[in-house]
Order: structure tokens, then C-alpha cells, then sequence
């Protein structure tokens, strides 16, 4: 447990550190809830809430709520989900003046687990159909995901894991390419309830614009879950 509160005052002291970056749309902060009920062990219902900001805590950038149906298949290592999502957004205009506009989402997808070695291995696969204020379109994303055991405790358990994540995302038209996101990060399972994790994540959109985000994540799973 004490290794825990180390981690969570670590980044939260990064999150509340002064802001260096001199422009607003470089570098942001993500603060991200995932909280599943499971019906049973095969069925949950997951709501999402993110905060993202130009500045730690403050500066809104995106406001995200959303909430999917998830099934985990018994003899598969698969999970399927369908859901919806709406972002509030906030853009720059210049450094005085902002926007505001928002968008509403399906989405539905695949993943699948797997493990080498100790490796845990997962390819998530999605559809996402977006309505936005330039209009309709359809998004696909890829998604690999490395979590690997770093530090046993005195139990011979890991809690502590590393985190190593790819994500390209393309749009159908004529210039598919929409962003390419790499994750690199640190996760924490503090009980069967609750995990922690805090990353770094650069992505490469297609104008060719690099923008980076600090990134903190809290997932709680509750309800019957085995």
C-alpha cells in the first residue's frame, strides 16, 4: 500500500507542477474514470468519464462522458462492446480566443487477449460512426497493447506492470490517416477493484503536428465479477 501512495503523489505532483509548454495545444493532461459493473461474469455496463486540459487541472480542452455494454466470451479471450460518447470540446483559435463545439459517437469493438510468457498481450479493434460539426464519418482503430510485470511483492505477487501501447487511427476518405498515439507508463493494481495507472502518450496527427499528454487513468471494476 505504501508503494501506492508513492505512485499516486508522484503524478500528482507532476499534474499540479507549472505549466512549461508555451503552447497550449503541445502539451495536455488527461484524467480519465472507468468504472464496469458486471451483471455476471460474462456481461458489464462500463461509464467513461475523461478531463482533459491544456493545463494541469485547469484550462478545460475536452469533456468526455460515455457509456458502453460490454460481453466477455467464457471459453474465449475475447470482450465485445457497443457504445456511445459525446465530447464538449475547446480549440484554440489564437492564443486569446477559443471555440467551443461538440461531437456525438458510436462505436463498437473487438478485443483480444493474450499472453507470451508473462507478457499480456491485447489487440483491441473498433468502429467508430462520428457526428461532428464538419459532418459525418467513419473512424477505425487499431490498438496494441503490452502489459508487462515489473515488481513482485513479498507474496510473489505484481502489482506494479509496465505499459507499452500503439494506437493508429484512420478515417474513410481520400487522405485516411488521422493520428498514430504511442503510450509508454507505469499501472498499479491496488485490489481485484481498483487499478491505477499513469503514462505518457505522444501522437502524431495527420497534418503532421506532434502533441503529448500526460495521462492518468483510474479503472474500477465492481458487481459480480466472478
Amino acid at each position: 500500500m505504501r508503494s501506492f501512495f508513492c505512485f499516486l503523489g508522484m503524478w500528482a505532483g507532476f499534474l499540479l507542477a507549472p505549466e512549461t509548454q508555451g503552447q497550449p495545444n503541445n502539451f495536455n493532461h488527461w484524467l480519465q474514470y472507468s468504472g464496469t459493473y458486471w451483471v455476471n461474469p460474462q456481461w458489464g455496463l462500463t461509464a467513461h468519464l475523461q478531463y482533459r486540459t491544456y493545463k494541469p487541472v485547469t484550462d478545460l480542452r475536452v469533456a468526455f462522458t460515455g457509456a458502453e455494454v460490454q460481453q466477455a466470451f467464457k471459453d474465449l479471450p475475447v470482450l465485445v462492446a457497443a457504445g456511445y460518447s459525446h465530447l464538449f470540446n475547446r480549440n484554440y483559435l489564437t492564443p486569446e480566443e477559443t471555440t467551443y463545439t461538440h461531437e456525438n459517437r458510436l462505436y463498437q469493438q473487438i478485443t483480444v487477449r493474450g499472453q507470451v510468457g508473462s507478457v499480456g498481450v491485447s489487440h483491441r479493434y473498433q468502429v467508430e460512426e462520428r457526428w461532428l460539426p464538419q459532418g459525418y464519418h467513419t473512424r477505425l482503430r487499431y490498438l496494441l497493447g503490452l502489459r508487462v510485470p515489473i515488481k513482485p511483492d513479498a507474496e510473489g505477487e505484481t502489482p506494479w506492470y509496465g505499459i507499452l501501447r500503439n494506437e493508429v487511427r484512420v478515417i474513410i476518405r481520400d487522405q485516411p490517416f488521422d493520428s498514430n498515439r504511442v503510450y509508454g507508463g507505469l499501472g498499479y493494481v491496488v485490489n481485484k477493484h481498483l487499478t491505477l495507472e499513469g503514462m505518457w502518450m505522444s501522437q502524431l496527427v495527420g497534418t503532421g503536428k506532434h502533441q503529448h499528454f500526460s495521462v492518468f487513468v483510474l479503472r474500477h471494476d465492481f458487481g459480480q465479477m466472478e
